[in-house]
């Protein structure tokens, strides 16, 4: 949940007890997590971040401006390994800024093969921890090896893209 919606929700059973007269309990909040709710936040304070670190720079002089661009850049890279993790996640890019690049068929085909070595080596694994004859449990453990290194892989390619 946005931090600014979880403190404007401070002291809502206060005021609903004051407004319902303290007779009616208040409606139950859902405090759930949603990873692409939390990249998209973090996205776009890490946009905002840039964009007001890069114009405090042009203020100032020197060592100080050296800070403030290098801080505008921390701010870009973390925006868009965050706008590569929600790709990967939902297969939709998010942001828009001056860094944004159109979206090729190449992505989400990196994207495709991501997830089906990811599904592969979850089955190998599953199949390693079933098997009783050891070298197929081996054979299996070794292949579910082999794609959790195409996933990193492909997962860097796709990061080494945003």
């Amino acid at each position: 949940m946005d931090e600014m919606l979880k403190e404007s929700l401070d002291g809502f059973d206060d005021l609903w007890q004051r407004v319902s007269g303290g007779t009616k309990t208040p409606p139950e909040r859902a405090d759930t997590y949603s990873l692409e709710d939390t990249l998209l936040a973090l996205i776009h304070d890490e946009t905002c971040a840039a964009v007001y670190s890069s114009a405090l720079a042009r203020l100032f002089p020197g060592d100080d401006r050296a800070v403030l661009r290098r801080h505008a850049d921390e701010a870009r890279r973390h925006m868009r390994r965050l706008r590569a993790e929600y790709f990967i996640a939902t297969g939709v890019t998010a942001g828009s800024n001056e860094d944004c690049r159109a979206l090729d068929g190449r992505l989400p085909a990196l994207r495709t093969a991501l997830l089906q070595a990811d599904k592969m080596a979850e089955r190998y694994e599953n199949a390693s921890q079933r098997e009783e004859w050891a070298p197929l449990r081996e054979l299996f453990a070794a292949f579910a090896a082999d794609e959790r290194r195409r996933a990193r892989e492909l997962r860097s390619l796709i990061i080494g893209k945003f």
